[in-house]
């Protein structure tokens, strides 16, 4: 057990060190699962987000160090309010949302760098203020951070429907798997984010088969959600209707 854990993490089995990394990893392999549920416009997904923000940043934060809270309490709630963004569209089936596309637009992309700027200091907590987070030899944790926050932020996109968002993941995800070479890659850690990464294009992918196929109806209070005046939207038409 122990020497599969070291292989998996590069780490001992049992210190501090090891939790946190195993955590971060878990984390990621939760993410990933969202974001194959996601990819299908399942709401199971962002319960599935939630858990890897507990399991990851938010644990982290109550075992070793309540800074992490800064990072872990907006990641939650970008989760949460996926979930509230996604109950605004019609159920199709037990857990899928008919969700709307909603177009890129220069407002979204603002929105979506702010957020991930907002996260990006979050991670560093009151090292930003200290002076710690500006050393010389810094910047690849930057980066680490940077990375993280873009994912996280992405889920806002998804929420919205925006399909480039699974793009920001791609990147996000690839960002962290090129700062964990510039160490020595725990094999564990390296696996899920490739895992996340796949996942994250199969879900770009995937919405745009949808959407091309003309799967999606308009977000809620539609016309083809709604349809009493007996447009065309309605097929096929109803014998009843006069």
């Amino acid at each position: 057990m122990d020497e599969l854990f070291s292989t998996l993490f590069n780490q001992p089995f049992g210190t501090d060190s090891g939790t946190q990394v195993a955590l971060a990893a878990i984390s990621s392999l939760l993410t990933a699962v969202a974001l194959m549920l996601l990819a299908h416009r399942n709401d199971l997904g962002w319960w599935a987000q939630i858990l890897a923000v507990f399991a990851g940043p938010l644990v982290l934060a109550l075992s070793f160090g309540y800074e992490g809270l800064y990072f872990a309490v907006p990641a939650l709630a970008v989760a949460a309010y996926g979930l509230w963004r996604f109950s605004s569209f019609d159920l199709r089936g037990r857990f899928t949302r008919a969700v709307a596309p909603a177009p890129l637009t220069a407002g979204r992309v603002l929105t979506g760098v702010v957020v991930a700027l907002l996260l990006t200091a979050a991670q560093w907590g009151p090292f930003l203020f200290n002076g710690y987070a500006f050393g010389a030899a810094t910047g690849r944790i930057w980066l680490a951070y940077a990375a993280t926050a873009v994912v996280t932020a992405a889920f806002v996109g998804i929420a919205n429907g925006v399909r480039a968002a699974w793009i920001a993941v791609v990147i996000g995800s690839a960002g962290s798997i090129a700062t964990l070479f510039a160490g020595t890659p725990p094999f564990g850690t390296l696996l899920t984010l490739v895992l996340q990464l796949l996942v994250a294009g199969y879900g770009f992918f995937v919405w745009g088969a949808l959407r091309r196929s003309g799967a999606e109806p308009g977000g809620p209070g539609s016309a083809a959600q709604h349809d009493d005046g007996g447009s065309a939207a309605a097929y096929p038409p109803s014998p009843y209707r006069d």
